[in-house]
C-alpha cells in the first residue's frame, strides 16, 4: 500500500529529529498544524525553525530530485478545493531540510529560494547549483558526518 504524502512527511520529520538528537541537539515539535515550521532545533547556542519537505524523484532522470521550497495555501475555486504556493516570509523559517535518496539537504535564506530546487544526491556539492546544501548540518550549527549509533551516553 502506498503511503499518503502527509504520512511520508511525518516520517521524514521524525528522521530529521532523530538525526539532530544524535548530534546532541534538543528538538521540539509544535502542537497542532498552525506553525509555519515543523521542528525547533536547539544546538545549545541557537534555536532554528526548520521546515521539512519531501523530495520527489524525477520521472525521466532517476538521479535528479525536486524539492518544493514554498508552502501551500488552501484556496477555494468553483472546481473544488485546491492550493497555491507562496514563498516563506523571512521570519517564518530559518532552515528548509529535505532528504533525497538517503542524503540530507539543507537551505537557509528560505524567503529568497525559487519555488522548486533540483538536487542530485550522488554528485558532489559543487557539481550542481542546489547541491551546495548537501549534508550541510552547519546550517543548524551541528556537525556533519555520521553520528555514533548503537550506544546512548547519559
Amino acid at each position: 500500500m502506498k503511503r499518503k504524502l502527509k504520512e511520508t512527511g511525518y516520517i521524514l520529520e521524525l528522521e530529521l529529529a532523530s538525526e539532530c538528537m544524535k548530534r546532541n541537539a534538543k528538538v521540539s515539535v509544535p502542537v497542532g498544524d498552525s506553525a509555519h515550521y515543523d521542528l525547533l532545533v536547539d544546538n545549545g547556542s541557537q534555536i532554528f525553525k526548520v521546515q521539512v519537505k519531501t523530495a520527489s524523484i524525477d520521472r525521466k532522470y532517476r538521479h535528479k530530485f525536486w524539492i518544493n521550497s514554498q508552502r501551500k495555501l488552501p484556496t477555494n475555486c468553483s472546481d473544488g478545493p485546491t492550493s497555491r504556493s507562496k514563498a516563506y516570509e523571512k521570519e517564518e523559517i530559518d532552515v528548509l531540510a529535505s532528504k533525497a535518496d538517503g542524503i540530507w539537504f539543507f537551505f537557509d535564506k528560505c524567503h529568497s529560494l525559487p519555488s522548486s530546487l533540483t538536487v542530485y544526491p550522488h554528485r558532489d556539492r559543487s557539481s550542481r547549483k542546489w547541491n551546495f546544501g548537501k549534508d550541510d548540518w552547519s546550517l543548524l550549527g551541528l556537525e556533519a558526518g555520521m553520528p555514533k549509533t548503537g550506544t546512548i551516553e547519559s
